[in-house]
């Protein structure tokens, strides 16, 4: 039977006024109960709906707004209207707004399940913790809440006691285990995945709330859970062989299909996958240099679950420019040229995308199903028996081979080449720790953030210390100069330098050099190098100097070369 009209907006039950208001978020638009209520009690003396003060004793001055949710209007009317109304005339007769006229009210919150009072409660809970949570991780536990929902539903509020917590702890932390990637056991005392961390944390906050804010009268509180890695988890988190992967493995795995192009990013600028998945044909970027032209990306965005591209990143750190190696960028560069004969344009579209006969295609779900299927592949590749056997010979300290070896399987993730490129950023790039945290997207507290961004001259720079830096597509390349008579420094300090030299000209070289156990070489026809140290000439004003002989040459002018 389908109604002809819509519910009475205002009517009256158990000795109380009410209004109810209907919506269809789109939120819940695909959901078992895409329709919302939303319910006031309204003032006997002033007919107006009543505060949450009123009725709740909370300093909040906001209406009630207890929302109900259904498949449609007649839906909440007949099926979920009565218990909210009865549990809000109890409330008001309480605070005496109303006559009690019973000598005892039961009230129907005792015997209502969890899951559809939090299913009520979902809007106003966010609402009272909007503040507290940036949107990327309202968004995530948005998604945690429904999973959550379903959890609850052998629950009432009247058996809600300590056995009954536990019980749904380990219900929350087996479900987890169940769809983790990095885990396979769990037993209660466990560290337990972080999804289950989230909805555990979020089902404390939501029985707090509708105790203090909804007043149902739940009878405990559950504890946090609280969890002690076991020893042997804290060697191995430790103990981490995943985080430097086998050089010259992950050279040869850069020329095979599902870290070509785009996703050799994760490696070559440790990129997140949902960053990587989130850059645009523009993202990429080039700038001239005296060593010619060099790529950088920027990173303004990322992929949501639901495939579409967000501006919002993980944290505000994540916005940032990272230099890419001249080999890569120029495929990339080449795969857009490629597509943009076809299809015109693409400088504002998804680089994952892929050109069809019928257009480019970035929609949402095809972006998607590439990060999904790159989520999948870099796993697989990492976790090839030379990898496991390279990184397992490479343990410095051996406890328990069949728990390390489930480890790093574990850590065989997408994420792994972007731990990878940090231990390439500590130990060869040569940047300071500032610079580091910069390029990872990581916050450290005493750099300086700018709003512009950097300077062309900054930029510069930093491609150049990518590109004197041997990586996975390249050796240490040398700056190159052509000397002019004019003074001239390098703009970063290399491991070689070559300068062409005007013939009959005389050139006088300062080289800073900060390791003392380095060997310093210079090579070339027709030269005649003296090598003096401050120690030896006590009227240089500078550390190292690299001087021509006088016999040969003169010294025309003082010029530092390193800096």
């Amino acid at each position: 039977m389908i109604e002809s009209s819509s519910p009475p907006k205002e009517f009256r039950s158990h000795n109380a006024d009410f209004r109810l208001r209907y919506a269809w978020p789109k939120a819940y638009a695909n959901t078992n109960t895409p329709c919302r209520g939303c319910l006031d009690p309204l003032d006997p003396l002033t007919g107006k709906p009543l505060s949450k003060h009123f009725l709740y004793g909370t300093d909040s001055n906001q209406p009630v707004h207890y929302m109900i949710y259904g498949k449609d209007p007649w839906d909440i009317w007949y099926n979920h209207l009565e218990a909210a109304v009865a549990h809000l005339a109890m409330l008001m007769a309480q605070q005496g707004l109303i006559a009690n006229t019973s000598t005892h009210i039961d009230d129907p919150a005792n015997t209502a399940k969890l899951d559809v009072l939090a299913r009520n409660f979902k809007d106003t809970f966010f609402m009272l913790h909007r503040n507290e949570w940036k949107a990327r991780t309202v968004d995530e536990y948005q998604r945690q809440y429904d999973v959550l929902l379903k959890e609850l539903g052998d629950f009432s509020v009247s058996n809600l006691d300590n056995t009954a917590y536990r019980n749904l702890q380990e219900t929350i932390c087996h479900n987890a285990v169940a769809n983790a990637r990095k885990l396979d056991a769990w037993m209660y005392g466990d560290e337990p995945p972080s999804s289950a961390r989230k909805r555990m944390s979020l089902l404390y906050e939501l029985i707090q709330d509708l105790k203090q804010v909804e007043g149902i009268p739940i009878p405990a509180v559950p504890t946090r859970y609280n969890s002690k890695p076991s020893r042997q988890q804290q060697l191995l988190d430790r103990i981490d062989s995943a985080r430097s992967l086998p050089e010259s493995l992950l050279r040869s795995a850069c020329a095979q299909p599902p870290l070509q192009g785009q996703a050799g990013l994760m490696i070559d600028a440790g990129l997140r996958i949902s960053e990587d998945a989130g850059l645009l044909f523009d993202s990429l970027r080039a700038i001239d240099t005296s060593q010619g032209t060099l790529y950088y990306v920027e990173i303004t965005g990322q992929l949501s679950p639901s495939g579409k591209r967000t501006e919002i990143t993980k944290t505000d750190s994540s916005y940032r420019t990272v230099p890419i190696s001249y080999e890569l960028a120029q495929d990339l560069v080449r795969y857009r040229q490629k597509l943009e004969e076809t299809h015109g344009d693409l400088s504002l579209r998804l680089l994952c995308g892929q050109g069809e006969e019928d257009g480019f295609n970035d929609s949402p779900a095809k972006a998607a199903a590439w990060q999904e299927r790159i989520s999948k592949l870099v796993p697989q590749l990492l976790r090839q028996k030379d990898f496991s056997r390279a990184l397992a010979s490479a343990r410095a300290y051996c406890f328990s081979q069949k728990a390390q070896d489930i480890a790093l399987r574990d850590r065989s993730t997408c994420h792994a080449l972007r731990r990878n490129f940090c231990t390439w950023l500590y130990c060869q790039s040569g940047l300071d720790t500032a610079e580091i945290y910069r390029q990872m997207g990581h916050s450290y507290g005493p750099l300086q953030k700018k709003a512009a961004g950097l300077t062309p001259e900054e930029l510069r720079r930093m491609c150049l210390r990518k590109y004197v830096s041997p990586t996975l597509y390249h050796s240490a390349n040398p700056l190159r100069y052509s000397v002019d008579g004019a003074q001239r420094m390098t703009e970063v300090p290399a491991c070689e330098v070559i300068l062409t030299l005007p013939t009959g000209t005389s050139i006088e070289l300062t080289v800073e050099d900060s390791e003392p156990g380095n060997v310093i070489q210079i090579t070339g026809e027709g030269l005649n190098v003296q090598l003096l140290r401050k120690d030896e000439r006590h009227d240089m004003q500078y550390t190292y100097a690299l001087l021509a002989d006088e016999a040969e040459i003169t010294i025309l002018t003082k010029h530092k070369l390193f800096q």
